[in-house]
């Protein structure tokens, strides 16, 4: 994206707006460091997801009138997993299954 009027030693406001700052100068450049910023986040993603279900199962075996507390961490799991299985719909070109559904 080109700016309609450069500063001269006005700061970058995207780390790939300035190519002599280190940053991307191409869309080719940008839609890379995108690939690679969505690939990093596989890990963390899965991470996130595995402890919702952790604390999902511990909810569910401890005995608790507090139906907030339940429902909040039964929820997290829940839309982590949406998440998750978008990421990988968008990862293998697959359209995602919407955007607030949360049935696992």
């Amino acid at each position: 994206m080109a700016d309609v009027i450069k500063f001269p030693g006005a700061p970058a406001d995207r780390p790939f707006a300035e190519p002599e700052a280190g940053g991307a100068d191409t869309e080719t450049d940008f839609d890379a460091l995108h690939s690679e910023a969505f690939r990093e986040l596989e890990n963390r993603l899965c991470d996130c997801v595995n402890m919702a279900k952790l604390a999902f199962d511990q909810i569910c075996e401890h005995k608790t009138d507090n139906g907030e507390l339940v429902f909040a961490v039964a929820h997290t799991w829940e839309m982590l997993a949406k998440l998750k299985r978008d990421y990988y719909a968008t990862y293998h070109n697959e359209k995602p299954g919407g955007l607030h559904t949360s049935s696992t």
